[in-house]
This record gives C-alpha cells, structure tokens and sequence, in this order.
C-alpha cells in the first residue's frame, strides 16, 4: 500500500514537471514568434523611411518636437 502511494506521487511529480516543460516550450515559441513579428515591421518601417526620404524629402525634414521645419 505504502508503495503505490510512492509510486502515484512519483507519478504525479513526474506529470507536473511535464507540465512544467510543455508550458516553457510554449511561452519560449511564443518569444520567438513575437521576435519575428517585431523584426518584420521593424523592416517595413526601415523600408517606408527610406521612401519618404527620397521621395518626400520636405516631409523628412519636419522636426515634430516644436512644429517647425529644421533647416537645411
């Protein structure tokens, strides 16, 4: 009787810790999924900013801290 009592929270700790893994091994594919995300628009506003320099170049010369344009 003492035995199975061993054995099932043996068991027990054996599942929790599997548990354990499985919600690590999901939170870690999320890290990586929000990594990827966050570095194709990070991209993509790379690339829009590239755009407005060249072919919006007074657009990119407006200064938003005090509403003025900076000079050139």
């Amino acid at each position: 009787m003492i035995e199975n009592k061993n054995d099932a929270s043996r068991n027990l700790e054996k599942a929790l810790q599997a548990l354990q893994q499985a919600k690590q091994r999901v939170a870690n594919e999320k890290k990586k999924q929000n990594e990827k995300k966050r570095k194709a628009e990070n991209h993509h506003k790379y690339i829009m900013g590239g755009i407005v320099v060249k072919y919006f170049p007074d657009c990119y010369c407006y200064d938003e801290g005090n509403g003025t344009e900076k000079p050139r």
